[in-house]
């Protein structure tokens, strides 16, 4: 697609704070450095062309969070993106947009045809338990791997749970500084296409801050371990910057893809500091730390401003916010307690004096103890799960904290399956929809579940038996820590393992800029599948998706039959 004409550009002011807390920012323009304290001018961020496409994804950067910090003046980058951008929300797979909402983003397809709802993991049904999903060949083809067979160079960045890496013509990094490893599992292991690539990161740009572990791993008690936390994830930011723009410099591709997660490891994590109207607030950590969520806001908002400006010559650019965060207020787990008790089973709390010492020096142990012994943790503490899953009519399996997943143990389809498909199937969802809408909330009386859902009225595809048959998304007004109802009494989070003060929210957001894309405010969401074809069209490719191309990014060259008023209908009314 040619430009016809190149828009004019307005100039943008923007005001930096004194109080800035980082070092001088890059912006780009004439300007160099915007210097804190002062006024400068912008003439946005310069012109592009349409030759290429540079796509940033800040992996769970929170739409809401950088509104209001862009509107403050912390995020001067973004203050510009919201002034100068297309731009629009996006919507996610329903009920499971945490774990799906990449897969969906690079496949252009739903869960129900691809089987990743959960990120890296699957519901073995053999075997009645999670396992990690790690392929060598993926369902569908991603959007480079499309582009690749094109023939257009493409450069991918830490894509979440995008396991394989010989998909690519050109570049692709793996879990070198992912919120969770790619494969699933605790510990991200780090490989590239081509695999010489490794070797040559860890020696231009050293090892991953992080050291390869999941944001789970660190511990957030005491002001001194948050405050490593938030200095371990800005160091990922700055890293991880520094490598795109080497490999961004280093040779041409059509389609350059970088995925930033620090924005998820520190909402999960850092939440409850933020956040004083979490259970969990200690005002004496956020004063003498301050706010770790905030600070890793603003060194993305410096990051995307200094890649906006190394790649604004060259390439079009989309800044992608894959959803949200905020408080965790969840049922998950919580849920499988209620399903036993609900199927006339006992429940097990693991909680003892034995069990904590033993969690207590399990979260001490150094890392190279912990390994070897994390298979027997994981049979031990099941996830917080109920036992005797192949014995239950339905069973709690992993969807995400915003939304539990309900499965039934069907025949035909679990090894062990007890209820029969048909009517009693039928019957047992009609049910248990009903006695899961009696659930309250112990501590408020408000209803426990915001909306109760099956998988297979929302969802079709190939892998629609991978989904949970059940999604209950939580009432999030206060905090879950019991559930009560006539029929099984009240019942508690006793023993179960919480590391997460912060969880997600639904809705994504996404920024453009490009010479043909004037700025403006899309007045209703974009799905989240529509980004591959899109991205496709924009480099003069078709991809196979369930996607539509966003008209906004990539608007339909006009006939002579769309310049014409057409006739109306004799039907019409």
């Amino acid at each position: 697609m040619q430009i016809d004409a190149r828009r004019e550009i307005e100039p943008i002011w923007v005001i930096i704070s004194p109080h800035y807390p980082f070092r001088d920012v890059p912006i780009g323009g004439n300007s160099g450095y915007i210097q804190a304290g002062h006024e400068v001018f912008l003439n946005d961020f310069g012109a592009m062309t349409q030759n290429n496409l540079f796509v940033i994804g800040l992996d769970s950067a929170d739409k809401d969070l950088i509104e209001r910090w862009a509107a403050s003046g912390d995020l001067p980058v973004f203050r510009s993106l919201l002034d100068s951008a297309v731009q629009g929300d996006i919507d996610n797979p329903y009920g499971l947009e945490a774990g799906g909402c990449w897969p969906a983003f690079y496949f252009g397809r739903s869960p129900a045809e691809t089987s990743q709802f959960d990120g890296a993991r699957h519901f073995d049904r053999d075997r009645y338990d999670h396992v990690s999903f790690r392929p060598d060949a993926t369902r569908h083809d991603a959007i480079w791997t499309t582009l690749s067979r094109a023939g257009k160079r493409c450069a991918v960045i830490d894509a979440p749970y995008s396991f394989p890496t010989g998909d690519i013509d050109g570049l692709k990094v793996v879990d070198r500084g992912a919120h969770v490893p790619a494969g699933g599992g605790d510990y991200m292991e780090f490989r590239t296409h081509p695999p010489a690539l490794a070797a040559e990161i860890e020696n231009l740009f050293g090892p991953d801050p992080a050291g390869g572990h999941s944001s789970d791993f660190f511990p957030v008690d005491t002001a001194e371990q948050a405050a490593m936390f938030r200095d371990t994830y800005l160091a990922r930011i700055d890293n991880k910057t520094d490598m795109t723009l080497h490999y961004w410099r280093d040779q041409p591709f059509q389609f350059f893809l970088t995925v930033f997660t620090e924005a998820h490891c520190a909402g999960h994590r850092c939440w409850h500091i933020h956040d004083t109207a979490s259970p969990d607030h200690d005002p004496a950590i956020a004063a003498e730390i301050g706010d770790p969520l905030k600070d890793i806001y603003i060194a993305l908002d410096r990051a995307v401003g200094r890649m906006i400006e190394a790649v604004r010559d060259d390439a079009r650019v989309v800044v992608y916010l894959s959803h949200g965060i905020g408080p965790g207020y969840s049922g998950t787990r919580l849920l499988d307690r209620i399903l036993a008790r609900l199927d006339s089973f006992g429940t097990e709390t693991q909680s003892s004096p034995a069990m904590e010492l033993v969690r207590g020096i399990w979260r001490g142990m150094p890392d190279a103890v912990r390994r070897p012994l994390k298979p027997l943790r994981d049979r031990v503490s099941r996830d917080g799960f109920q036992p005797n899953r192949k014995n239950r009519r339905f069973f709690e399996v992993f969807a995400n904290d915003r939304t539990g997943g309900v499965r039934i143990n069907l025949a035909g389809r679990e090894s062990h399956g007890i209820v029969q498909p048909g009517e009693e199937y039928e019957a047992v969802c009609t049910q248990l929809i009903a006695d899961l809408r009696d659930m309250k909330n112990a501590e408020t009386g408000e209803p426990l579940a915001a909306e109760i859902l099956r998988a297979r009225d929302h969802y079709a595809g190939d892998c629609l038996d991978y989904l949970p048959d059940i999604l209950v998304t939580w009432n999030r007004s206060h905090p879950i820590n019991a559930a009560t109802s006539p029929k099984i009494g009240t019942i508690d989070k006793t023993g179960l393992l919480l590391t997460r003060s912060g969880d997600h929210r639904p809705t994504g957001r996404f920024f453009g800029l490009a010479d043909d894309w004037p700025p403006q405010r899309l007045n209703a969401p974009v799905d989240v599948k529509d980004f591959a074809p899109t991205f496709a069209a924009l480099l003069g490719e078709s991809a196979p998706t369930g996607g539509k191309i966003i008209s906004a990014l990539c608007p339909e060259p006009a006939t002579d039959t769309d310049a014409a008023p057409k006739p109306k209908s004799a039907l019409a009314g």
